[in-house]
């Protein structure tokens, strides 16, 4: 017979073995905190700032693997003055210490630890990956920092774990008071970190996190590759009732139930990406009753939609109640799926993701959640679960119809440095760009002489060596690059000059800020 001691050293044993999986996760990884400044509110924009600092995976920094270095701005681009004034970078410094653009890329890449390491930033996922990635891919380089090299790269967004802090759990961490409560400098502010070097701040950040919600930070970090939050989903899809908070796609403090059905099948853009089904409000009617579906069912055999139904009816358990209104005002844009209460859920992406015993009832309460409702909600959808899933597939494969028509014309309509997400770029060009810096290096007039089988490569060439090696342009190639350079000046102009009137607004009474618009001209 088993003893409470017995019963306690076997749950004390679990719980070791638990922490020592999660441990052993990150052995041999090291931990980069990164960080950036800009000079543009744009994706393809140019970049002001990078700093960033490497810890081991007990968040111990690691003497001399820090550091900060700035990028001069392109001869093709008017800086934003409301960027460089929250950033506290001038032009002028910019100009005199920033590297060219490709020499910025290649630094970046230089200081990321080598083999296998957990990229860590603030908003990173939605802000700073998808600026770098322009970048490198405009400089010829291998877009993604997960690499191709077999070594297991990762990511973490502090940004989205501190939402859901704040969201889930308020009151362990302070939070700040006023407008800019998500902004990490505020944020360090609250909780007594003073380091003005934000990928510091971020290091703090993690050891604050570790010492008041230790399972909560080992719980997402757990979570944080596509393979693991997808496995996750998995095991919970239709059986138990999850709660996704408004942090995974930037919106307030808030929370909503919902179920996972599914990913997406298939080779498109979305594939891979989670389908969600919100409990909240009322269900949806074209859900339960597809007749009311506006054209014809569908009657294609393909499958869109990996369900993996077993035909259970279980699900979480649950009580409390509280008001509920409507939910889709929460829920992210997602090709019109939002109006039946559908959303994507990217598992590469840091969602958060949690079951819904995770919140008190008081919390729920305050968040305007009611477990019950979203029980019987769930139950509502399971009783025919056959309609709503025929229903459901419907609208998925008309909604991302629609999708590809628009990014077809949206991509139609973008200059060749912002297309990344057009499609990826053919191993061949691959390992020609991997050439074209090796020869770069040797031979840098041999630069204009390479040829792409991707046209977007084809047309950014000029651009790069315009903004990377005027010197061995021509006297006529100078020519059509000023050309090119006053066309693109001109056309940021009108946008250039309501921000710096933006600017003035907002910076009134900032004396170092007003000292870098000071370089702009900016005429009160």
């Amino acid at each position: 017979m088993m003893t409470g001691r017995d019963l306690l050293s076997r749950n004390s044993s679990r719980k070791s073995r638990r922490e020592d999986e999660i441990r052993q996760d990150l052995v041999h990884q090291r931990l980069f905190f990164y960080s950036i400044e800009t000079f543009s509110r744009e994706k393809s924009g140019p970049i002001a700032e990078f700093s960033w600092l490497t810890a081991d995976e007990d968040l111990n920094e690691l003497e001399g693997r820090s550091g900060r270095f700035l990028m001069a701005i392109p001869p093709d681009v008017l800086p934003d003055p409301v960027c460089a004034a929250a950033a506290g970078i001038s032009p002028s410094e910019a100009q005199r210490t920033g590297l060219r653009e490709n020499e910025f890329a290649e630094k970046i890449l230089s200081v990321l630890p080598k083999g296998a390491f957990c990229r860590i930033g603030w908003n990173n996922v939605g802000f700073t990956d998808e600026r770098i990635r322009a970048l490198l891919f405009r400089t010829f380089h291998e877009p993604y920092l997960s690499g191709r090299d077999g070594f297991e790269r990762t990511r973490f967004d502090l940004l989205t774990c501190t939402r859901t802090v704040f969201t889930l759990r308020p009151g362990i961490i302070a939070e700040p008071q006023g407008k800019n409560i998500l902004s990490l400098t505020e944020v360090s502010k609250a909780n007594g970190i003073e380091t003005a070097f934000k990928p510091r701040m971020m290091l703090e950040l993690m050891r604050l996190f570790r010492e008041k919600l230790p399972k909560m930070l080992s719980f997402y970090m757990s979570l944080r590759t596509k393979a693991a939050m997808s496995e996750y989903l998995k095991r919970q899809s239709l059986r138990w009732i999850q709660i996704v908070t408004a942090a995974t796609w930037g919106e307030k403090l808030s929370a909503i139930p919902a179920m996972p059905l599914g990913p997406i099948l298939g080779k498109g853009p979305d594939s891979g990406r989670w389908l969600m089904l919100s409990l909240a409000g009322e269900p949806s009617e074209c859900i339960m009753n597809p007749a009311l579906l506006e054209g014809e069912a569908d009657t294609s055999d393909e499958e869109i939609l990996d369900t993996g139904d077993s035909g259970s009816d279980d699900s979480a358990s649950s009580s409390g109640d509280s008001e509920v209104k409507g939910s889709e005002a929460l829920l992210p844009k997602s090709y019109g799926l939002e109006k039946y209460g559908l959303f994507l859920l990217s598992p590469n992406r840091c969602p958060a993701v949690a079951p819904i015993a995770t919140l008190s009832e008081e919390r729920a309460k305050e968040l305007g959640i009611s477990a019950k409702k979203a029980q019987a909600n769930y139950q509502a959808y399971r009783k025919d679960w056959g309609t709503s899933i025929s229903a459901i597939k419907l609208i998925l494969k008309k909604a991302l119809a629609e999708r590809n028509r628009m990014m077809k014309d949206r991509f139609r309509n973008l200059p060749p440095e912002e297309k990344l997400y057009e499609g990826f770029i053919p191993d061949s060009d691959r390992e020609l760009e991997k050439e074209l810096h090796l020869v770069q290096q040797s031979d840098p007039l041999e630069v204009r002489d390479f040829r792409f089988s991707d046209g977007r490569l084809n047309v950014m060439l000029f651009t790069y060596i315009g903004r990377n090696l005027p010197e061995t342009m021509t006297e006529e190639e100078l020519a059509e690059w000023k050309r090119l350079c006053d066309e693109r000046i001109e056309k940021q102009l009108p946008a250039f000059r309501k921000r710096c009137g933006e600017a003035l607004q907002r910076f009134s009474g900032n004396e170092n800020a007003m000292a870098i618009l000071k370089e702009f001209d900016i005429q009160n």
